[in-house]
């Protein structure tokens, strides 16, 4: 197969994470104003830990698992910077 067919995967899954990560700031943002009415904190690092590792299991080659929890930190790295951005309007 082209190099240029292989791209063309890559650009059209881009596509879907792009909605997918859109959807999921936007609950980011639910979050967040949830934290903020309730005076809680943006970091929470059990449920941090619980995601990466569900993550980690999730993975369907064992091989990818690492680059997958990688991928998801800094993930929700960027949604922490978004919650406290929302948390201050």
């Amino acid at each position: 197969m082209e190099l240029s067919v292989y791209r063309q995967e890559i650009d059209a899954l881009d596509r879907e994470l792009t909605n997918i990560l859109e959807r999921r700031m936007k609950v980011v943002a639910k979050v967040a104003a949830y934290k903020k009415r309730h005076h809680m904190e943006i970091f929470d690092p059990r449920r941090e830990r619980q995601v990466l590792d569900k993550i980690a299991a999730l993975a369907e080659h064992e091989e990818l698992a690492p680059y997958l929890r990688n991928i998801y930190q800094c993930i929700m790295d960027e949604s922490k910077n978004y919650e406290r951005e929302h948390m201050k309007l």
